[in-house]
C-alpha cells in the first residue's frame, strides 16, 4: 500500500471535529497542496460515546461525505476503548485512543493523526481549562515520541496534531463561521437526549452571535 498525504482525523461529530475536516479538504484542493487523487481525509470514530453512538455515527458520515473524506470501517484494534473510557480514568483513556489512533494511521500508511480536543469551557465561552490544554499539548507529545521510540529508527515517522488544543469556544465558532462549516450535520442537532440538548445550550448562543445559524437556515432555504 502506497503512503497517503491524507490525514487520520479522530472525529465525535461534533464541531472541533467538523472544522478540523473542513481544513483538511481545504488543504487538499489547494493550489500546490502536491496530494495524489483521493480522500481528503480519513475519519476515525473511537467507540466511546455509548448513549449516543448512532447520532455520531450518523453526523461522520454526512460530514465525510461532504468533505470527500473516508471513514474507516470498525475494527478489532477498538474493542478495548470503551472499558477505557468506562472506567473512570480520562487521562488513560485519552492515552488509549491517540495510541489506538496510530496503530490505525500505520495500519493505512498515513503519517498525521489530527487530534481536535480543545479545553473550552461551557461555563465561560471566552476562557480555556489551563491544565487541559496543557494536557491535550503534552500528551499528544509524549504518545507520539513513545511510539516512534517503540517502533524502532526504520519506522515510517507519525506525527499527531492537536490544532484546537488553546482555543476557547468563542474562538472554535469564529473559525467555523470563517469557514462556513454545514452546523446542521452536527450530531447534536435537533437531538432531544439529554446530552444533546447540553451540546445546544453551549453552542447555539455563540453561532447565532456569529451567523453560523442564519447561514445554516439560508442553507435550508435554498436546498428546497
Amino acid at each position: 500500500m502506497e503512503q497517503t498525504t491524507a490525514p487520520l482525523i479522530i472525529v465525535d461529530g461534533g464541531l472541533a471535529s467538523l472544522i478540523a475536516l473542513a481544513c483538511a479538504s481545504d488543504e487538499a484542493v489547494s493550489i500546490g497542496s502536491g496530494r495524489s487523487v483521493g480522500p481528503s481525509a480519513l475519519t476515525w470514530l473511537p467507540p466511546v460515546y455509548s448513549t449516543s453512538d448512532r447520532e455520531r455515527g450518523g453526523a461522520v458520515e454526512r460530514q465525510s461525505a461532504l468533505f470527500n473524506a473516508k471513514k474507516l470501517s470498525k475494527s478489532h484494534r477498538d474493542e478495548p476503548l470503551r472499558q477505557h473510557h468506562e472506567s473512570g480514568d480520562s487521562g488513560q483513556a485519552a492515552t488509549q485512543l491517540l495510541f489506538t489512533a496510530l496503530a490505525h494511521a500505520d495500519e493505512i500508511r498515513s503519517t498525521r493523526v489530527v487530534w481536535p480536543a480543545h479545553p473550552g469551557r461551557a461555563s465561560d465561552d471566552s476562557a480555556i481549562d489551563l491544565d487541559l490544554a496543557s494536557s491535550i499539548i503534552d500528551r499528544a507529545l509524549l504518545v507520539e515520541q513513545l511510539a516512534k521510540l517503540d517502533a524502532g529508527s526504520n519506522a515510517r515517522p507519525i506525527t499527531i496534531e492537536t490544532p484546537h488544543a488553546d482555543l476557547t469556544d468563542q474562538q472554535l465558532v469564529e473559525i467555523a463561521a470563517d469557514l462556513a462549516v454545514p452546523v446542521k450535520t452536527l450530531w447534536w442537532w435537533g437531538g432531544s437526549s439529554d446530552e444533546a440538548m447540553r451540546e445546544r445550550e453551549r453552542w447555539e448562543p455563540l453561532m447565532h452571535d456569529s451567523g453560523l445559524t442564519k447561514l445554516a437556515e439560508r442553507r435550508t432555504v435554498a436546498s428546497r
